[in-house]
C-alpha cells in the first residue's frame, strides 16, 4: 500500500513539474527505467534517492509522502481520536480552542 501511494504521488509530482521520466532520472542519476519501476510501484527508493528526488523536483518530503487525501472520513476520525488520547492537557486545550474557532 505504501509503495502504491508513493508511486502515485511521485508520478503526479513529476508531471506537475512537466518532466519526463527520462529527465527526472537524469536529474537524480538513475536509469529512466528505474523511475518507471518506482511510478508503477514495482520498486521503492532508498533514502538517498528520495532525497535526490525531493531536491530535483524542488518539493518537500511531505509532498512525496502526503497520503491524507487517500483516507476516508472514518479513517481520519480514528487517527484524530487516537492522537488525542496520546497528548497532554495543554495540547488538548489548544486543539479545543482551534476547533471552537472553526464553529
Amino acid at each position: 500500500m505504501l509503495k502504491e501511494k508513493f508511486a502515485k504521488n511521485l508520478k503526479a509530482l513529476r508531471k506537475s513539474k512537466h518532466l519526463t521520466q527520462e529527465q527526472l532520472a537524469e536529474s537524480v542519476n538513475v536509469d529512466f527505467r528505474y523511475i518507471s519501476l518506482l511510478e508503477n510501484a514495482k520498486s521503492f527508493p532508498s533514502c538517498d534517492l528520495i532525497e535526490r528526488i525531493v531536491n530535483a523536483l524542488q518539493i518537500t518530503y511531505s509532498d512525496l509522502f502526503d497520503f491524507e487525501n487517500e483516507l476516508s472520513r472514518c479513517d481520519m476520525e480514528k487517527i484524530i481520536i487516537n492522537s488525542l488520547e496520546k497528548i497532554d492537557d495543554k495540547d488538548i486545550k489548544i486543539i479545543y480552542n482551534l476547533i471552537k474557532q472553526l464553529y
